[in-house]
């Protein structure tokens, strides 16, 4: 069908009754051939050519750019005002926070042992650090939206999912978490993150030392050379935590984006109209 409305406007904007010329008339009708020529044979065509077709001219590197941003920017007020609720990261199955290793290959056993409540208090105070950190990372975030540059923005437009946001992802990551890590570090020593990392370790600790010397696990471990693939030592637990944190983030995000082209309910403003309402389906 859009399809259809295509050809028929562009044949339309051929013949109108403006006062052409015989050549003016000849001229446009055959650029409007060519055009849905290309048209009918997608394959041939750039991104950024189908785009331009598609929208009749109208969507352009800048405008779909904006558009971008724009569904970014909502895409980090959204996911920070969910997260940061109370329990935005703990009852949230998928970005809560899990113990890290290597206490997570030996949580049954620690359980075992009576260290569940404090495995539990440990769990919890990560959670409540990145719900507390995350509304105050919006600004870094947003701050990183106004910086980027969107190259191929016609071929991130056209591609399905979240693809603003996976760009947005691979580009800002690293420096994200340059800026971010002193928030998720205040927010932990004030949520006793700490605390409960250094009590889980030091019940941790002597449990691996002693199933290493009564197996010789890592004697065998390294005539096998594993040894390099066994979790010896605790986790940077800052780092855990803030890429917990950010991953987070870009995944409330995606899922915003993705409602954005799919749903004109979410297109609110008129850039995310013309650009996701034109060509998305």
């Amino acid at each position: 069908m859009k399809k259809i409305i295509l050809v028929t406007a562009i044949l339309s904007n051929s013949v109108s009754l403006q006062a052409f010329s015989f050549n003016d008339v000849k001229d446009k009708v055959e650029s409007s051939i060519k055009d849905f020529k290309k048209f009918r044979n997608p394959s041939d065509m750039s991104a950024k050519e189908m785009v331009e077709t598609m929208s009749m001219g109208v969507l352009s590197t800048d405008l779909i750019t904006k558009a971008f941003k724009q569904a970014l920017k909502i895409g980090v007020n959204k996911a920070v005002d969910t997260l940061g609720q109370k329990g935005g990261f703990m009852d949230n199955p998928a970005v809560r926070i899990p113990l890290p290793p290597p206490f997570s290959q030996m949580e049954s056993m620690m359980r075992a042992a009576g260290a569940g409540d404090m495995i539990d208090e440990f769990i919890l105070s990560m959670n409540r650090a990145a719900a507390r950190a995350a509304p105050q990372t919006a600004g870094v975030f947003v701050t990183s939206i106004d910086d980027m540059s969107f190259n191929d923005a016609a071929d991130i437009l056209m591609m399905d999912g979240s693809p603003a946001t996976d760009y947005f992802k691979r580009h800002t990551r690293e420096e994200l978490k340059i800026l971010i890590t002193p928030i998720i570090i205040k927010e932990m020593k004030t949520n006793k993150v700490y605390k409960y990392y250094d009590a889980v370790k030091e019940i941790a600790d002597p449990m691996v030392k002693s199933f290493a010397k009564m197996t010789n696990f890592m004697g065998m471990a390294k005539k096998l050379g594993i040894k390099k693939y066994i979790p010896q030592d605790a986790v940077n637990i800052e780092e855990y935590i803030t890429d917990h944190t950010i991953d987070a983030i870009y995944f409330m995000i995606g899922q915003s984006e993705k409602m954005i082209r799919t749903n004109p309910a979410h297109q609110t403003t008129k850039e995310l109209r013309k650009v996701f309402g034109k060509v998305m389906p």
